[in-house]
Parts: structure tokens; sequence; C-alpha cells
């Protein structure tokens, strides 16, 4: 096994089990949320699907970036919701029942928006991508259905044992995941580098800063759902943008993988500061 291949896995060994903690750990008592709130499920749905990818198209097309940056904004904006996500959601003190159903409605809704993308890309810009939609259900099933699925199963099932097996998942998968990015910034670092300039890091600033607040201001009146949409329409699946970038592009990798990360490293630092602001 190469050493790609197996940081691959690790990485995946450790997202997995973070869901998996997640799961364990819920209490889903009430139907998810979502499904009777239909106003909170489309103010969700516009937030993340319309303005977000809208504004990604339009600074697209207004900025003359580097090949491949586009591509790979383009797929974050369709992509789901980051699988462990859901540990900040509840930590922004959002209901479970939403935070799930949020992780869960992302998931379906971008199996119909990825197609949509592709299509709108191809006629706006004339490029065409080559995905497999094999390879991005594999992605989400084993990235969020399972393992989710996996966790509140054993939250459902053995109650009592379920606060400390999630505990254990989530610590084990925070240090591996940890691990991983670490390795992956000592490898990737340069690329992530050699796309800094042209307005690859101003236009993914400008779009995060602009989703955050589209889930603020349509997060509706309870401030915990504001934040957890906030954070959700920016903290989008860094593997289902990298099989976009990558078919469209397939000759500029090191501008894809390095623009992954920076995205990445942005969406993760600007949330943290929104919510020191809010408190």
């Amino acid at each position: 096994m190469d050493p790609a291949t197996l940081l691959k896995l690790v990485l995946l060994l450790g997202v997995v089990l973070m869901v998996v903690g997640i799961g364990a750990r819920v209490q889903l008592d009430e139907p998810l949320l979502l499904l009777h709130s239909p106003t909170l499920t489309l103010r969700s749905l516009l937030a993340m699907y319309v303005l977000f990818p809208a504004l990604v198209l339009l600074l697209v097309w207004l900025l003359p970036l580097r090949e491949g940056v586009g591509a790979v904004l383009l797929g974050f904006a369709v992509s789901p919701v980051l699988p462990p996500w859901a540990k900040k959601g509840t930590a922004l003190g959002a209901r479970a029942d939403y935070v799930i159903g949020l992780e869960l409605l992302s998931t379906a809704v971008s199996l119909l928006v990825v197609p949509l993308m592709i299509a709108i890309a191809e006629r706006l810009f004339g490029v065409t991508t080559h995905l497999d939609p094999k390879a991005m259900v594999t992605v989400l099933l084993a990235t969020v259905l399972l393992p989710l699925g996996f966790g509140i199963g054993i939250g459902r099932f053995l109650p009592r044992s379920a606060p400390r097996l999630a505990a254990v998942a989530d610590r084990l998968g925070s240090v591996v995941l940890l691990l991983g990015a670490v390795v992956l910034l000592f490898i990737h670092g340069p690329k992530m580098l050699a796309v800094i300039g042209e307005g690859t890091v101003l236009a993914v600033l400008v779009v995060i800063v602009f989703g955050l607040l589209f889930g603020e201001l349509l997060g509706g009146p309870d401030r915990s759902i504001r934040g957890a949409l906030a954070s959700a329409t920016v903290s989008r699946h860094p593997a289902i943008a990298l099989l976009l970038a990558s078919g469209a592009f397939p000759q500029q990798q090191p501008t894809v993988i390095g623009t992954v990360l920076i995205y990445l490293l942005a969406s993760i630092l600007l949330p943290i500061l929104l919510m020191r602001w809010r408190k």
C-alpha cells in the first residue's frame, strides 16, 4: 500500500470514528426538527444550496482566478455538510434533531445539486468534469450515512454504554484526524503556498464570509440555529469538492489540492472567530 492511500485511509478512519461518536451521543427522542418545520427547512436549503452556490458562481464568473480554483469553490458550494460538523453544531447549542436532520438533508440534496452544478458550469464556462456517481455515493455512505446510523444504533440499543463509547470514538477520531491532517499539511503544504496569489485567498475568504452571513440571516430567531446554519453553510465535504475539481482539471492537481486545503483551513478558523464575536 502506497503512502498516499494509507493517509487517505487514516483520514477516513478519523472521520468515521468522529461521526460514530456523534451518532451515539445524540438523543433523538422526537422526530427530526426539519420534518415538522418546513419553513426552517426551506430557509436552510435557501442559504446552503441557492444563495451560497449563486454567490460562488458569480465570483468565479467575475474574477480571473487561476485554472482549477473556481472548480474547487463550485465543488464546495454543492457538497454536503462535512460529517464532523455535527459536533460543532451541537456545541453551538443547536438541537440534535436539527443538526442530524441538516446533515442528512444536505447529503440527500447534494446528490441532486451536484449534477445541476456540473451542467451549469459546462454551459457558463465550457468546462466538463468526469464524475463517477458511484464514487460520490460511496464517499457519502462511508463518511456520513453508515457511521451516523451505526452511532445512532449504539445510542438506541446500548443507552448505558453509549456515552462512554461515544467519548472513546470521539477522542480516537479526533487524534487520528489531527495526526492525518498534520501529515497532509506537511506533504501538501508547498502546494497550498503555491496557489496563494492571483485572488485565490481573497475569493475563498469572500465565499466563506458571505456563506456565514447567509446562515446567520436565514437561521431565524433561534440564535443557536443561526450559528449552526452559518457554520454548516461553509463547512462542506472536501472529498466531493476534490472529486469534482479533479475531474474537471486533472492536469491541475497541485492547484486543486492546495485550494481545497486553504478552503478547509479558512472554513475552520472563520466560524471560530464568528462564534467568539457572537459570545
